[in-house]
């Protein structure tokens, strides 16, 4: 199933990264970290939720230095589903 999704707000220590655009994902196939593969999976269209990533469910020991996010950090995302196929 096509999700396609916006990531409202991150909550990390540094200021979020604005102008953010919605973009899509293939459901339970990996290629979104574990924490939105689970989490989006069980909301509908339209809802909003905070999705909390722990290392075992966000980016883990490497981090993801392209955006910022340092290694070993909890994450906290909200995000709204606005389509699914």
């Amino acid at each position: 199933m096509l999700f396609y999704v916006h990531i409202l707000l991150l909550f990390l220590s540094a200021p979020r990264t604005q102008g953010q655009q919605p973009f899509s994902f293939n459901i339970g196939l990996g290629s979104v970290i574990k924490g939105w593969d689970e989490g989006v999976m069980t909301m509908q269209v339209g809802e909003v939720a905070r999705i909390q990533g722990t290392l075992d469910y966000a980016y883990g020991a490497s981090g993801f230095p392209t955006w910022g996010i340092q290694p070993n950090l909890v994450l906290v995302f909200e995000i709204e589903v606005l389509s699914a196929q």
